[in-house]
This record gives C-alpha cells, sequence and structure tokens, in this order.
C-alpha cells in the first residue's frame, strides 16, 4: 500500500486533537485515502505537549518538516500570524501541499498563500479556519461552484455568541459573561480578537474571498464587536420587544459585483435562522443565484470539532497526492488582477434600535425627532420606561425604533444630535433585522 508521509507543526488544542482522531481512526483514513497515512513528524516549543506514541517523530524545529522531501504533507497548527504565514509559505515552496487552520494568515495572506500555491503546483486546504467543524468552506468551493453567490451572514464566533447567549438568558452582565467564557474553556486570557469581532472579520473575509475569486481585505470589513453592548441594552430588547443581540458577519454582493461587507451586533427576532443559535455555537446563511438559501449549524470551536475539520482535509487532499493530481488545478480560484469594489456605509439602509440618553427634561424627545426627520429619518415607535417621578443622575433613556433609513442619513443626524446640549452619553446603535 502506498504511504502519504505527514508533518504536524503544533501540537496544541487542535493539533492534540488530530493526534487523537488518527489514533482512533487510522484504519477508516487509510481506507479513504487509499493508501496508510502516517505522521512522520511532530513539532511543538515543548515536546511534553506531544503524545508519547508520537516522542519518536518528534521534531524542536519547523524548518526540518518544511525541508524534509520525505514529508507530502504539512499542517500548520500554531496558531497567530507568524511564524504561521512564513511556514505555509516555505512549506509550499519546499513542494509540500499544506493543510491550515490559520484564519488570521488566510484573511491577511491571501493573495501570497494562493498565489505561492498555484506557482508550486500545491494546494492549500483551510477547512478548520472557519466555523470549526461545519463544512462551509466545503459547501462554499465546490458543493455551490455552479453559483453565483448574493450574499454570506453568519454567527462566526463561538466566544462572542456565548457571551451574548448568557447576558440574554441569565441577566448578566458584559463582565460577568466574558468570566463565565473564560471559565468554560471559550474564551482566551486576552479576549480581544473576538470580543472586538476581529475574528468574526477574518473569517467573513476568507469566505468572501472565495465567493469573489479575489482578495477581500480584512481592512475592507466595517468591524464593531460587542464590547460596548450593554446589559441594559439586551433587557430591553429581551423583555420589551422580544428580540436578541447577535454579532452577525454580512457580506451581500450587488450584481455588478460590488461587495458590502460589515461585522457588527445586530438585533433580531427568535424566528430569524440565527435567532436560536446560542452559546458557543455557530451558524452561516450562504445564497446562491440557483440554490436559494442553504443553512449551516454546528459547533465552531473546540478541540475535536476543529480537528475533525483539519483531518478531513488531510483524507481529501492525500487521495489527490496518491493520484497524483494535488496542485494540477487550484483549489481555490484567485486571480490577482481581479479588484473588487467594496461598499461604504452610505449605500446601507435599514432599521436601527437607537437609545438616547438625555437630559430628563420637558422637549427633549423635540429636539430628537426633529433632528432626525431633518434628515429624512423616520420614527417608527418610541420607547422610555421611567415614570415621570424617576430620576437618573445619569440622564433618562429614550429608545426609539426607527422606519428603514440610510445609514448615512442616520449617521448625519446623530451627530447632530450628539452636539446638544440635552444630550448625557453617547448614543447606542443597533441595524435590526426585518
Amino acid at each position: 500500500m502506498k504511504k502519504i508521509s505527514i508533518g504536524i507543526i503544533g501540537a496544541g488544542v487542535v493539533g492534540g486533537g488530530v493526534l487523537e482522531i488518527f489514533k482512533k481512526h487510522s484504519a477508516s483514513i487509510a481506507r479513504r485515502v487509499g493508501a496508510r497515512v502516517e505522521i512522520s513528524a511532530v513539532c511543538d516549543v515543548s515536546s511534553r505537549k506531544v503524545p508519547a506514541r508520537y516522542r519518536d517523530v518528534y521534531v524542536s524545529d519547523w524548518r526540518k518538516i518544511a525541508a524534509d522531501s520525505g514529508i507530502d504533507l504539512v499542517v500548520e497548527l500554531i496558531g497567530g500570524y507568524e511564524p504561521a504565514a512564513t511556514i505555509i509559505l516555505k512549506s509550499l515552496a519546499s513542494g509540500k501541499n499544506v493543510v491550515t487552520a490559520n484564519k488570521a494568515v488566510l484573511a491577511a495572506r491571501w493573495g501570497d498563500v494562493f498565489t505561492a500555491a498555484r506557482r508550486y503546483s500545491k494546494l492549500v486546504y483551510f477547512e478548520a479556519a472557519v466555523g470549526g467543524a461545519i463544512p462551509v468552506v466545503q459547501a462554499l468551493n465546490e458543493g455551490l461552484a455552479a453559483n453565483k453567490i448574493t450574499s454570506i451572514s453568519g454567527i462566526l464566533n463561538g466566544t462572542s455568541n456565548y457571551m451574548l447567549t448568557a447576558m440574554h438568558n441569565d441577566n448578566i452582565s458584559f463582565a460577568s459573561a466574558l468570566k463565565n467564557a473564560q471559565l468554560a474553556g471559550f474564551a482566551e486570557a486576552d479576549p480581544s480578537c473576538d470580543v472586538k469581532g476581529i475574528d468574526t472579520a477574518n473569517k467573513l473575509a476568507i469566505l468572501t474571498s472565495i465567493a469573489a475569486g479575489a482578495q477581500v481585505k480584512l481592512r475592507d470589513v466595517s468591524v464593531e464587536g460587542i464590547e460596548d453592548v450593554s446589559s441594559v441594552d439586551v433587557a430591553c430588547l429581551k423583555n420589551e420587544f422580544g428580540r436578541v443581540i447577535k454579532l452577525i458577519g454580512k457580506t451581500d454582493i450587488r450584481p455588478d459585483g460590488a461587495i458590502d461587507i460589515t461585522v457588527r451586533p445586530r438585533v433580531i427576532s427568535p424566528s430569524h435562522p440565527f435567532g436560536n443559535v446560542n452559546w458557543e455555537y455557530n451558524a452561516a446563511m450562504i445564497s446562491g443565484d440557483s440554490a436559494g438559501d442553504l443553512m449551516f449549524y454546528g459547533k465552531g470551536a473546540g478541540r475535536l470539532p476543529a480537528a475533525s475539520a483539519v483531518v478531513s482535509d488531510i483524507i481529501f487532499l492525500s487521495r489527490q497526492i496518491v493520484s497524483k493530481t494535488a496542485g494540477l488545478m487550484p483549489y481555490v480560484e484567485y486571480d490577482p488582477s481581479k479588484k473588487v469594489k467594496i461598499l461604504d456605509s452610505s449605500s446601507r439602509d435599514g432599521y436601527y434600535y437607537l437609545r438616547f440618553t438625555v437630559a430628563d427634561k420637558p422637549g427633549v424627545l423635540a429636539k430628537i425627532a426633529a433632528a432626525l426627520a431633518f434628515r429624512g429619518v423616520s420614527i417608527a415607535s418610541v420607547y422610555q420606561n421611567e415614570r415621570p417621578s424617576q430620576k437618573s443622575p445619569s440622564g433618562a433613556a429614550v429608545i426609539i425604533i426607527t422606519h428603514k433609513a440610510k445609514e448615512s442619513d442616520l449617521r448625519s443626524a446623530l451627530d447632530a444630535i450628539a452636539g446638544l446640549r440635552i444630550v448625557r452619553k453617547k448614543t447606542v446603535v443597533y441595524p435590526m433585522e426585518e
């Protein structure tokens, strides 16, 4: 039987899960590939992370794996930006096919990675970079290849979704939700990449790059995270409007190819496809001109879900290595000469939830309404849960739901309102899905 030699760089959480799956399913992996798939080298900064059964193939320097002519496939699982990017590019240049779970490198160096893959006639598979065990990359890249993709949206970060679910269900603060997520193992000691929306933006940029056949860069994504989401708004939306806040990445691709790509907290109803996607679960919805809407749901993070996607990539890439077809055709469509047009906020419109903190005196609502109306923003409803006798040193809360409005008009109105002496704090703004 033929043999495929694998070199794994990174034996941490996901890498350890890959080794565990290989231990349990090596025979079925060999049957699926049509060859014996052998882990010939494992690299990590510490040999103590490597299971005892792989200690005899431990390598301390990743460069030895990249340069080893006997290695067919390099699996990069160290995370972060560097040296991960260099590992991927050096491995390709050394004639190795690559599997990676690294969304940060792919989002930042998409063009470099797939230009190198084509130059050296090799493949890069990356299912675990987006959505953990959910096969959203394969679906978008292969299952929907006959479609022109018109939109991609999703809850793509388990940490932020876990926190928002906890705030909604348990009526707790952002700080308490973060602490709970860290104790549960879903949030890092430094959660900034997750709560600021960067992780979601990386994943959305990858999916959009596949759909566009060109690189959509991280700087093209309009990003707002959940770090400013208040339990006040979560509770109000839940109790008064029956709604929930979710961090949603969303790409709309216009008929002319122009792209509107955003990551931001959005207000949705429980009947929305993402309305009951809770805790660490992820979901993605992709719309194609022929297939219509397709929904994908599952665990988007975790040791074994991510490892499952990595091993799946190893299997399908190894099949091509065995048949000597790996690299004859690129895995993803990428045209370095193709430029994408990214739309700015002036092209967006929608419904909005606004919470103003203002002086508690007569005429305040009239001034706000006048500023909105002057710029073409119509009010659908107004809510204030404080009785006239209640006084707050920080000001009164006035909540307004708008009719459909242009975001540029709304921003102009809010800038004008911010300059009024009646305003006590920055206005809270969330787009609302219909």
